[in-house]
């Protein structure tokens, strides 16, 4: 199923540029963008619960917009403890993600300790779920990303 079409028409108005999401006072958290043969989500600053839930929900709606079987998470610049997000990631938004086509996950942490916490909370979840894999260096994940088998009809030409 796929989300509100109109819950973020703004933002999706202007894809396949890169989407910001921005915290009230302007400052962004994350940048989604979309390259040949994946969506990379680089995150950035303070990040909470809400903050994960909301780009999640995002990514989803332009998962369904541009199908791409590989998600680059960068959480190499954010800090925050945002666990509380990881029931609504496992139980809800996982299972609708892998059923819009995302076949593989390369996780970058944080060197922020709460941040590195609730990632690795989160990669133990969805393990047996999902091909993911944790990185502490962004070149080493993409380049495990752009080498991960995905099935020739899970990815967009």
């Amino acid at each position: 199923m796929a989300p509100d079409k109109t819950e973020y028409a703004d933002l999706l108005a202007t894809w396949p540029a890169p989407v910001q999401l921005t915290h009230p006072g302007g400052e962004v958290f994350v940048t989604i963008s979309i390259y040949q043969n994946h969506i990379e989500a680089r995150w950035s600053g303070h990040v909470t619960a809400d903050n994960v839930v909301t780009a999640a929900k995002v990514y989803l709606s332009l998962l369904h917009k541009t199908p791409r079987a590989r998600l680059l998470n960068d959480k190499t610049d954010a800090t925050g403890d945002w666990t509380e997000a990881n029931d609504w990631l496992e139980f809800e938004w996982l299972p609708k993600a892998i059923q819009a086509g995302l076949h593989a996950i390369a996780y970058v942490y944080s060197t922020n300790m709460f941040s590195r916490l609730s990632s690795r909370d989160l990669i133990q979840r969805m393990t047996p779920i999902i091909w993911i894999k944790d990185f502490n260096d962004r070149a080493l994940a993409e380049t495990w990303l752009l080498s991960h088998y995905v099935p020739d009809e899970a990815i967009e030409p």
